[in-house]
């Protein structure tokens, strides 16, 4: 299933996404922290489920799926509540809520919620062994192709050979309410055309529709079928920025089913260069010439050192560059794929040096998946941009200092300052000469390596004593100092009074 979590609490949100994503094969969207952000994140990623929290600013959980609801946005929803909310909570009944999870959540209760969820999904789509079951299984290759042939000839009345014609669509780019109309359009073109056998699938894993058609040879009708799928499906798109793509093929043996689907997925792996306003056609790939890549490695660099700096301006112009750089370059589309998995690595990695809470949030929010599986430009555009705004509106306090290897050592302070840190130890991890690290300090912080350490010691002691009831020679040793009166002694000359009289005043 690919899901949804809206929850304003940062930890259940989270911890909710590393728990679908390490213990079940589900896919996390995106997450948001309001019922607003939720809506607006559900019409554009179109998830088979939403797990909701109830209380939440701007726009409560309820609130939301009334909404959903009220739009006719096909989606399963369920609802967290603690005990105190479960009967305000319940009036989603009416709005086609699944089911309910009470605070606080069990690892268990959660992935049976989801495997029951699942299986309702799961029998919604293959429900009674269905003709547009066996298609599905043919085009997927989940059944052996000859197999499956000889069932829909059983089942479908489709003959060996006649004209036939296989559609295609990509609706993960068009509005949340294009499903319904389409399904609503293909119900009116079955009426049209009694004369002809018309079955209709959608996988929701890929947001790909297929309507796959039969009529009898040379009657012409196939063609009137195409005409009409295109006025009713296509031409009520045009000019939209979100709009489905569709492209088909025809084929005159059921044995080619197969090997259409195969043909027309590659015509749609184009719509990330190609955005044609009506059917995606066979010369469209053709005609497409990529320029040979050449990596922006300006760019990556500017990208780089803005996240090392925390600079925002930088960051966001230099990933504008980016996107201008890859949209105007027509590249091969599995060049494009690679140049922005680039990008989010070269930023991730630099984050895991220097921001480690940051890289984790990038890595919880499944950044990454959905810039690889984006099928259109303004998707990839959309997940980079998301990538982006995760790294500039954090709210992680960091040093102003422009030097890489300054911000390493202190993520290494950090985690290490409660041991008996040396310069020539902290040197000799970022494998650098000692005398080289000291300047760096004294340039890029403007004081010497054992100064900042020892403030930094001493902003922690100031911590533990007015947040804890520990004894002073436990926040000695806590803080680096296995000397209790040398702590006690340098506490003293940096703050200006002791650590008891310290603790007293605060």
């Amino acid at each position: 299933m690919r899901i949804v979590i809206v929850e304003d609490e940062v930890k259940i949100r989270e911890g909710m996404g590393k728990l679908i994503g390490s213990q079940t094969e589900h896919i996390v969207l995106g997450e948001a922290s309001n019922g607003e952000e939720g809506l607006e994140m559900i019409q554009r990623f179109k998830p088979d489920l939403v797990i909701t929290d109830i209380r939440m600013p701007k726009m409560d959980g309820l609130e939301m799926i009334k909404e959903l609801y009220e739009r006719k946005i096909p989606v399963h929803t369920i609802i967290l509540s603690g005990y105190s909310e479960f009967e305000y909570a319940q009036k989603g009944i009416r709005y086609g809520v699944d089911d309910y999870l009470l605070k606080p959540l069990a690892a268990e209760d959660v992935q049976e919620m989801l495997a029951k969820i699942d299986e309702r999904i799961r029998k919604e789509e293959l429900t009674n062994g269905t003709p547009e079951l066996y298609i599905r299984n043919l085009i997927s290759g989940e059944e052996k192709e000859q197999k499956n042939c000889e069932i829909l000839t059983d089942i479908c009345g489709f003959p060996k050979e006649g004209d036939y014609v296989l559609f295609e669509g990509y609706i993960g780019s068009a509005p949340a309410s294009y499903r319904d109309e389409m399904e609503h359009s293909l119900e009116q073109l079955k009426d049209k055309y009694p004369e002809l056998k018309i079955y209709y699938i959608y996988i929701e894993n890929t947001q790909k529709a297929y309507v796959a058609a039969y009529g009898e040879k040379d009657t012409g009708r196939i063609p009137a079928l195409e005409k009409s799928f295109y006025n009713r499906l296509i031409l009520c798109c045009m000019n939209k920025p979100e709009r489905a793509l569709w492209c088909r093929q025809r084929f005159s043996r059921l044995s080619g089913l197969k090997k259409a689907e195969e043909q027309l997925s590659g015509m749609l792996s184009y719509a990330l260069v190609l955005q044609p306003e009506g059917w995606l056609e066979p010369e469209d790939c053709l005609q497409y010439c990529p320029q040979p890549f050449t990596a922006p490695t300006e760019i990556y660099n500017r990208i780089r050192n803005a996240v090392c700096q925390g600079d925002t301006d930088g960051l966001l112009k230099s990933a504008k560059d980016f996107l201008d750089y890859m949209e105007k370059g027509r590249f091969e589309v599995a060049e494009i794929y690679r140049a922005f998995s680039k990008s989010y690595y070269l930023i991730a990695d630099t984050l895991q040096d220097i921001d480690p809470s940051l890289y984790e949030h990038l890595k919880n929010g499944n950044l990454l998946r959905n810039i690889e599986t984006a099928v259109t430009w303004r998707e990839l555009e959309y997940a980079y941009r998301d990538l982006i705004q995760a790294v500039t509106s954090t709210k992680s306090k960091r040093e102003d200092i422009s030097n890489y290897v300054i911000k390493k050592a202190i993520s290494y302070i950090r985690e290490n300052y409660q041991t008996g840190l040396t310069l020539d130890e902290v040197a000799s991890v970022l494998e650098i000469t000692p005398e080289y690290l000291s300047t760096l300090f004294n340039r890029e912080v403007g004081i010497n390596f054992s100064t900042f350490l020892k403030q930094f010691r001493m902003s922690h002691a100031k911590r533990l004593l007015k947040g804890s009831n520990m004894k002073i020679y436990e926040i000695a040793g806590a803080v680096g100092y296995s000397d209790p009166k040398y702590f006690q002694r340098v506490f003293k000359e940096e703050i200006g009074i002791s650590p008891g009289e310290y603790r007293q005043m605060n």
